[in-house]
């Protein structure tokens, strides 16, 4: 077997390693199946048997739980706002005006992070130039060792 093969598999499924090909496929297809009941199972009452069936029904773990609380999983088509063409064309503005204020602000904030970066690089040079030239008087008036 490949070692490469299976370096794929997330940690979770690290157990199946030992499989190749179709069996690996229908041993994750089942390892997933078993998760998503086991969650069904956490966010409702439903019994393994009914969370599997809902499952089967459904083919969604989230769409079961949100039938369980209630919640309409068949979304609604809105109807499209009959707007004049006045209306269209101010809207067309806005949305021009709003993309070229926010690349603005993006370029804007972006140069000042740059030139942010640039005082810091500058300041640590001229940190470093200092430590360079305290280094260098003290290494002048060492006294030379007398022979």
């Amino acid at each position: 077997m490949n070692p490469n093969q299976n370096a794929f598999l997330p940690p979770h499924l690290q157990h199946l390693r030992h499989l190749q090909g179709d069996e690996l496929k229908a041993a994750i297809q089942k390892e997933f199946r078993e998760q998503a009941i086991a969650f069904i199972v956490r966010q409702t009452d439903y019994t393994e048997e009914v969370a599997a069936e809902r499952l089967d029904e459904l083919k969604d773990p989230v769409k079961v739980v949100q039938s369980y609380l209630g919640i309409d999983t068949v979304t609604q088509v809105k109807e499209p706002e009959h707007k004049s063409k006045n209306q269209i064309k101010y809207g067309e503005i806005r949305k021009f005006m709003d993309a070229g204020a926010r690349q603005y602000n993006t370029q804007k904030e972006l140069n000042e992070r740059r030139k942010k970066y640039q005082e810091y690089v500058q300041q640590l040079q001229e940190q470093r130039a200092r430590q360079v030239q305290q280094q260098a008087p003290a290494q002048e008036q060492e006294p030379e060792p007398q022979l």
